[in-house]
């Protein structure tokens, strides 16, 4: 099986309030800031109890190396749906700039 990139509308404050960002080994939750979570089988934060539908890996920014996070991190939750961290970081950027100048 192939990894491909399939663009689709979302709604990015659900996509927020439900993502995992993940290094190599360990994960953090946007929520409540916890760092050095252990992934596998994660199914919610263990300090604040976030549900996760989400994940994304500043890592696996557009590239060779991306393609590579994206298989480990699969492993490891396969049930959460993986986001390009470019754009997640493009969209939510985009959002905090909107509330900065009242949407302009």
């Amino acid at each position: 099986m192939e990894f491909i990139r399939i663009w689709t509308e979302v709604d990015t404050d659900e996509v927020q309030e439900n993502i995992l960002i993940v290094d190599d080994i360990f994960g953090f939750c946007p929520s409540c800031r916890e760092m050095g979570i252990k992934l596998e089988n994660l199914k919610s934060c263990p300090k604040c109890n976030k549900n996760f539908k989400y994940v994304t890996s500043r890592e696996a920014k557009n590239g060779g190396k991306a393609v590579d996070m994206v298989k480990r991190i699969r492993k490891k939750l396969p049930d959460l749906i993986f986001v390009d961290y470019s754009d997640y970081e493009y969209c939510t950027s985009r959002k905090k700039a909107e509330g900065l100048f009242g949407g302009i």
